[in-house]
């Protein structure tokens, strides 16, 4: 069984090396990827980027099996402050990889100046991506990470959302979690999924 815990900025590293396993998976980001979506520079790249700004704030959990780290989920409430100390949460030093390499570079920016795929309700609780190690997949360790966002959910009476690009995984959210479709959209040649929750 998983153990579940609040990962912060001491955890990044491990937590890095984690997604970078998983993250060539999501549709979204082998898209943003490209031709570098084997490269391991990349992923970690990537991981980090996504990771910092939300383990500062405490809306990332990890699911550690034998003291070790093998699954990753970050959540984003739509008040949270990416902010807290005054401080930017990315800063160009962040992006640099992207700067220096031709078509990442392009579709970094198309995907931070495009409109952002939508909520379903003002304040629901993004689930932005989730990943597990080749060997717990399959186990408790998605299952109790999830947990972690009902019931962070549960107390602030909020619904959660994702939005995916695997139809694998939307039909896991409706089954598993009660959720709904509420939208599908085209997104540069993918077709994402969003699904819902009810409110708590």
């Amino acid at each position: 069984m998983a153990h579940i815990i609040t990962l912060d900025e001491s955890h990044l590293r491990p937590a890095v090396a984690v997604m970078a396993q998983g993250i060539g998976q999501i549709p979204l980001y082998q898209w943003l990827l490209g031709e570098h979506v084997d490269d391991p520079e990349k992923l970690e790249w990537l991981a980090e980027l996504l990771l910092w700004p939300l383990l500062r704030v405490g809306c990332a959990a990890g699911a550690e099996e034998d003291g070790r780290l093998v699954g990753v989920l970050a959540w984003q409430p739509h008040d949270v402050d990416l902010s807290p100390d005054g401080q930017p949460p990315l800063t160009p030093a962040d992006v640099a990889v992207a700067a220096r390499t031709p078509g990442l570079r392009e579709r970094l920016l198309e995907l931070w100046t495009s409109p952002p795929l939508p909520s379903p309700v003002d304040d629901a609780v993004n689930c932005l991506f989730v990943a597990l190690l080749p060997e717990a997949r399959g186990g408790r360790a998605l299952l109790d990470l999830m947990r972690t966002v009902e019931a962070f959910c549960h107390e602030k009476n909020r619904p959660f959302y994702a939005w995916t690009g695997s139809p694998a995984l939307r039909d896991w959210f409706i089954s598993g979690w009660n959720t709904t479709e509420f939208a599908t959209t085209e997104w540069n040649g993918i077709t994402m999924y969003g699904v819902v929750s009810d409110r708590p």
